[in-house]
């Protein structure tokens, strides 16, 4: 039978010119959100629970959020300034300024320039961390743009300080030598390129400019200086200035209140962590500036310092209501015994005997972390009945000396205020691949994939 029918060729289908709705409710939230994942990441330098793991998922959220933002266009630059303007924190800047990298804008970088300008205390640290963290390309073309001297000082500061972070790829875009920033007249921008020193090309031919620094008026010059003088292999040299700035800030952090107190207390840890590797094992002042520092903030020395010696000390602070959670923390970080599996610790109270309406303290954050509270005569006898605390004229961290294997498997595994010490270690052990943890967790995954390349032995072919 003869088929009549006649078969027609498919249609192409019609374009569509419909684009979706842009809902601002949503996009605000993007905003809000890219903000508050970032403040997360920030604040896990001093987390003890916080590992690796949890921060790709941070940073896989930080990300969606941020890409969010960017698909908006317009309108995403206008909900993150819009944030920015009302809570001028370090996370919207951080977030304002990476929407104005990626939509390659400098019309919206000077906006973002003027606000953090009028609040760099508060807001200079997200636009570094946005510069830190942008493509190479974009750093250039901003570096080029913020770092001639016409600028504001919160934008030079921005670009060297961002600049250190990124390694000395990022020096070549400046505007002008670091000398010349070494020498200006406002004291930020000569402590941000102290900073970058130990990235130039050259680090050499800047040493004599640093130990001009050293004499600086400026606390905060002076500071950094050390610090880079120190990372740079003159540590003889760095040593007593920067414990001379540490001690002369712990007496500004004991005075200071609010968001000065923060700002001082952000300065000071960092600077103590310095410290603490700069002075060798087995050094005497190192008692003597344990008894002039905060307690607290003696606790992080003695922990990033690693040396048995001083775990006295650290059993001492556990009676301290203010610290003893913290200094039981450091007890086990130092000796590697878990508090909690040995027996080691007082029962908690009651959660229905807490006040609810106690303020957010340190202390209270410390108990918020899971740091239990020792029981102080239990760990005291514990470390007298463990011959191998004592003291062994090495740095010590969970008990045991580190060498690049362990410090390569505790940034796998451990919680970031552990990473953050095995990192330190590395990045002294060797100048090949810089471990940043604070940087995203894909560069970090590179730097730890070299490292593992570099120190694990192949296996003969």
């Amino acid at each position: 039978m003869k088929n009549n029918s006649v078969t027609s060729k498919p249609r192409p289908m019609a374009t569509s010119s419909f684009t979706p709705p842009l809902i601002g409710a949503l996009i605000a939230r993007h905003a809000e959100d890219a903000a508050f994942y970032w403040s997360q990441l920030d604040w896990t330098l001093r987390s003890s629970d916080v590992g690796f793991e949890r921060l790709r998922h941070f940073n896989r959220l930080l990300d969606a959020h941020l890409d969010g933002l960017k698909v908006a266009g317009s309108t995403g630059w206008k909900s993150a300034l819009a944030a920015l303007e009302r809570w001028q924190k370090p996370g919207e800047a951080f977030t304002c300024t990476t929407v104005a990298l990626q939509c390659d804008d400098a019309g919206m970088l000077d906006d973002v320039l003027k606000l953090v300008s009028r609040h760099p205390d508060k807001l200079v640290r997200g636009a570094v961390s946005a510069l830190a963290a942008c493509h190479s390309e974009h750093f250039a073309t901003i570096a080029q743009r913020w770092s001639i001297c016409e600028t504001t000082p919160a934008a030079q500061v921005i670009v060297l300080r961002a600049a250190a972070l990124r390694e000395n790829t990022a020096i070549t875009p400046l505007d002008s030598s670091l000398p010349a920033y070494l020498k200006a007249q406002n004291s930020h921008i000569r402590a941000a390129a102290c900073r970058a020193c130990t990235v130039s090309a050259q680090p050499e031919s800047l040493i004599p400019l640093l130990n001009e620094a050293l004499s600086d008026a400026d606390l905060q010059v002076c500071a950094e200086a050390s610090i880079a003088l120190g990372r740079l292999g003159n540590a003889e040299r760095a040593l007593p200035a920067l414990l001379q700035s540490v001690l002369m800030q712990a007496n500004l952090y004991s005075g200071a209140t609010g968001a000065i107190r923060a700002q001082a207390s952000r300065r000071l840890q960092r600077w103590v962590r310095e410290l603490a590797w700069l002075t060798p094992i087995g050094a005497p002042e190192a008692s003597d500036m344990l008894a002039q520092l905060p307690p607290r903030i003696a606790l992080t020395f003695a922990l990033w310092h690693g040396d048995l010696t001083h775990l006295p000390f650290v059993i001492d602070q556990l009676a301290d209501e203010d610290v003893g959670r913290y200094a039981g923390w450091v007890w086990q970080t130092l000796t590697g015994i878990d508090l909690i599996a040995n027996g080691l610790a007082l029962p908690e109270p009651d959660p229905a005997s807490l006040d609810p309406d106690q303020l957010i303290t340190e202390t209270r954050l410390d108990a918020d972390s899971g740091h239990p509270q020792a029981n102080q005569a239990a760990v005291r006898a514990a470390t007298a009945a463990s011959p191998h605390l004592a003291s062994r004229g090495k740095r010590v961290l969970l008990g045991r000396e580190m060498d690049a294997k362990t410090a390569l498997d505790l940034l796998e595994n451990a919680p970031q205020a552990i990473r953050a010490m095995a990192a330190q270690m590395l990045n002294h052990a060797q100048s090949t691949v810089r471990i940043n943890v604070r940087a995203s967790t894909t560069e970090q995954r590179i730097a730890m994939n070299t490292l593992h390349d570099m120190f694990t032995p192949r296996a003969a072919a």
